[in-house]
């Protein structure tokens, strides 16, 4: 048969419903293969995609991870400083000054609430409060580089393994304190990264560095003659008086605002005056007291009040007159103690009568007595059991004061000096020494390398003082404290 009839048949042969049905399932099993076909290339695609994006992120991680301990972020000297370690000290820098200055920070322009970058440092309108922390930590780091390699020098050896291990304690505690475990509150503390066995070399470097600081402080005691002197011109700064005191206050209308201005002006000053009675010299720490003084307290006294001058002017002289009548019966001999009880006012009864004799100030210093007593608490020509009746106008106030004796700590007071006079001149050396080490900019993020200076106002002076006593005088010591 030819190919042709055969075609012909083939054509003519009739279609049945099986063969319908036949063609039917092989063409739903060919759109079932392109169907699963596409899946595969379209899922091939996504998990490509998916692969790509890990990828990615383990290598921005590995990245990221790269710099912080490995890249130079800027080099001190011929010392290259990682972010790392540059983070250690910029988080002991920050916690330093928070620690110092605590909630009155934002009187000094700080707000721990915004970034720093992007806030203006009030000692220079050119930098930001980053820029200042950046210098603090520095500058720092400068002193510790020079510090190590001076006692590399000169063979000074030290075994770092006792402190070394209280400093790992205490951080233990706090990250039970926490409530985090200690990888967290490393990172917490130093930043990405940081961990225990990678902070711990900072860690031995700053020491050494505390450890020779505290050598050389030895080595520089002054003489016994210098002490004297000194304390000679600062004796108020190292004794202690025994008193009794008592106030007559004028009863304003707002008692929760008299409250607020005394302790403003008494219990803040004696807080912040008596912490730098102990870091700095007696110049320093009067020119503190006075500044939180009558001048501001005095303005928000009378505005809280609600009573005119004359009206204050007023129930003082009834004050002078019940203070005076106390003074007298004390001299007559009744006792102070029970004399608080009789002229206290309602807010003053809880404080005298009880098992604590609430009058007594025991060993109390120049700077944590109020303002308005101190001197007088202080004169040398005192004589015990004498009293006085002093005022104080700034709070409106007459105080009734008996003065019990003077005291001095000989053995603390000349350790004291002594460390504080070979302390300024080890910080003289450590300064000397720590700028001969260059500082290069290597990642380009030390901003304030390029701040133009700025001539400081009378204001801005204040800041300028308390912020460099961080960045000049904050020894290895301190940055050591600071992290623990």
């Amino acid at each position: 048969m030819s190919k042709e009839k055969q075609t012909e048949e083939k054509s003519d042969k009739v279609v049945t419903r099986y063969d319908r049905r036949m063609e039917k399932r092989k063409k739903e099993e060919e759109k079932e293969r392109r169907s699963w076909r596409r899946f595969q290339i379209i899922s091939i695609v996504i998990l490509a995609a998916i692969v790509v994006s890990i990828v990615f992120s383990i290598g921005t991680s590995f990245y990221d991870r790269y710099t912080v301990l490995n890249q130079t972020y800027f080099r001190v000297g011929d010392h290259d400083v990682t972010r790392l370690e540059y983070n250690y000290y910029y988080n002991n820098s920050y916690n330093n000054y928070l620690s110092m200055y605590g909630s009155y920070a934002s009187l000094m322009g700080l707000d721990t609430t915004m970034p720093l970058d992007e806030q203006t440092y009030p000692g220079n309108e050119n930098m930001t409060w980053k820029d200042y922390f950046d210098q603090a930590a520095v500058t720092q780091i400068q002193q510790v580089k020079a510090m190590v390699d001076e006692a590399k020098e000169s063979g000074f050896s030290y075994d770092d393994g006792e402190d070394l291990a209280a400093y790992e304690s205490e951080i233990a505690a706090q990250a039970e304190s926490a409530s985090v475990t200690e990888g967290d509150y490393y990172t917490m503390m130093y930043g990405d990264y940081a961990t225990k066995s990678r902070v711990e070399p900072i860690v031995e470097e700053n020491l050494l560095a505390t450890a020779y600081y505290n050598h050389l402080v030895e080595e520089n005691q002054p003489a016994d003659e210098d002490i004297t002197a000194y304390y000679e011109e600062n004796k108020n700064t190292y004794d202690t008086v025994t008193y009794r005191s008592f106030y007559f206050e004028v009863e304003t209308d707002s008692e929760e605002d008299t409250a607020e201005t005394e302790s403003a002006a008494e219990e803040t000053t004696a807080a912040e005056t008596e912490s730098a009675a102990e870091e700095t010299t007696a110049a320093e720490t009067e020119s503190a007291a006075e500044e939180t003084t009558a001048a501001e307290t005095e303005t928000a006294a009378e505005e809280e009040s609600g009573m005119t001058e004359e009206e204050i002017a007023a129930a003082m002289d009834e004050l002078k007159v019940r203070a005076d009548e106390m003074a007298a019966r004390l001299e007559a001999g009744e006792d102070f103690e029970d004399l608080c009880v009789e002229y206290a006012n309602e807010d003053q009864k809880e404080s005298y009568g009880g098992e604590e004799d609430g009058s007594l100030t025991e060993e109390g210093s120049y700077y944590g007595a109020p303002t308005a007593i101190a001197d007088w608490l202080f004169d040398e020509s005192r004589q015990e059991g004498e009293i006085a009746v002093l005022e104080s106008e700034s709070l409106n106030r007459y105080y009734v004061v008996q003065f019990l004796s003077r005291q001095n700590d000989e053995e603390a007071t000349r350790e004291s000096i002594g460390n504080l006079l070979a302390g300024e001149k080890v910080n003289e050396h450590v300064t000397e020494i720590a700028g001969t080490y260059t500082v290069t900019d290597v990642a380009g993020e030390l901003h304030y390398l390029t701040v133009p200076e700025e001539t400081e106002t009378a204001e801005e002076e204040t800041t300028a003082v308390e912020t460099e006593s961080v960045t000049e005088e904050t020894t290895a010591a301190e940055t050591v404290d600071a992290a623990e």
